[in-house]
């Protein structure tokens, strides 16, 4: 029983709900130290995703923000704490002044992380998966970001990664992720590779649907529960898009959507809520559609294209990743897995 310790901490919380911990403090910390979310997750050798997930979950909790972007400067830009998040680390750090009096001071974790070859930001794909586990038994030491399209973006025109993979379709030019790299100040990005995916809804075992302009219909009068994918995702871009024009068409001021706020972070998760019966329809990817054996309607082949800034498209490990995206080995990937073909398909 020795080597048993107790250990206590600070929380803070809102209605009862946990809103600041002891690693969202720290994270806030290192924001406030480093200028980006990203170098802080690294320094305390956590993931990127459940760094933004725990912060996204706070502000959610809070209704405002804890940390803010910039642009510009010679770093492309960063990250801030808000006036709102400086109060709260201020009350968090006063709360563990108090419990230090009280039990003394208690040894700091500490974790080393090392810099890593290549920073990739993407949205979820199975096959980019294969994509990053291919770099890594190279012996490159890869971060991957599953952020979703939007969020990727932003990575990349902060400096904060090497390559973002990303779907945004724009409903104005009816283009794929172009009209948007103009928008987020990356005009200049070179295009390393990538592929067309199959969007498809994807429904309920048993549901008796005769066309997607029914499905769709359903959905936005409330007669059909969906899961939606997270902000920022190309996929919640595209299905709002397609709810927005069908409660056009159908002469509704607003879709009546049940299980909007449901939200999953990946294609997959989306159609396991399909398969056990939580949702009625998800927009999810073929490929994932079929692996869990959901019935699915057609709605639009994708362009899933990867972008590196001008200025980090020569450095080796993102030129091997360019390289990879097109290789034979993918190539025959893309035309072995259903739902899949090349941007020039």
């Amino acid at each position: 029983m020795d080597e048993l310790t107790a250990r206590y901490t600070v929380v803070i919380e809102k209605n009862g709900e946990p809103v600041l911990d002891a690693t969202l403090a720290a994270l806030l910390r290192g924001v406030r130290e480093h200028g980006s979310l990203l170098a802080a997750a690294r320094a305390l050798g956590i993931p990127y995703s459940r760094a933004w997930d725990q912060l996204s979950r706070a502000e959610r909790l809070l209704g405002a923000k804890l940390v803010e972007t910039w642009r510009g400067g010679a770093r492309r830009g960063g990250a801030r704490l808000t006036p709102l998040a400086e109060k709260l680390l201020a009350l968090y750090e006063e709360a563990e002044a108090r419990l230090e009096r009280c039990i003394g001071p208690q040894a700091p974790r500490v974790v080393a992380a090392g810099q890593p070859d290549l920073v990739v930001a993407h949205s979820h794909d199975p096959l980019l998966s294969l994509v990053m586990d291919r770099l890594r038994e190279e012996g490159l030491r890869v971060e991957s970001i599953c952020a979703g399209s939007g969020h990727a973006l932003a990575m990349l025109s902060l400096g904060e990664a090497d390559a973002a993979c990303i779907h945004l379709y724009d409903p104005v030019t009816r283009e794929y992720n172009r009209p948007y790299l103009e928008r987020y100040w990356l005009g200049d990005a070179v295009l390393l590779g990538g592929f067309q995916r199959q969007l498809v809804l994807a429904l309920r075992p048993g549901l008796e649907v005769a066309s997607l302009d029914e499905a769709l219909e359903m959905i936005v009068r409330g007669e059909l529960r969906i899961v939606n994918r997270n902000r920022g995702s190309g996929t919640r871009v595209l299905l709002d898009h397609l709810l927005q024009e069908t409660a056009r068409k159908l002469g509704l001021e607003k879709p009546m959507v049940k299980g909007y706020d449901n939200i999953a972070y990946t294609h997959t998760e989306a159609a396991r809520e399909v398969a056990l019966g939580r949702a009625d329809a998800a927009l999810v990817l073929r490929y994932v559609a079929e692996s869990h054996g959901l019935p699915h309607l057609h709605v639009a082949w994708e362009r899933y294209e990867c972008y590196a800034p001008k200025e980090r498209a020569e450095r080796n490990a993102v030129q091997r990743l360019a390289e990879l995206l097109d290789s034979e080995w993918l190539n025959t990937l893309v035309e072995n897995s259903p739902g899949y073909k090349s941007l020039q398909g």
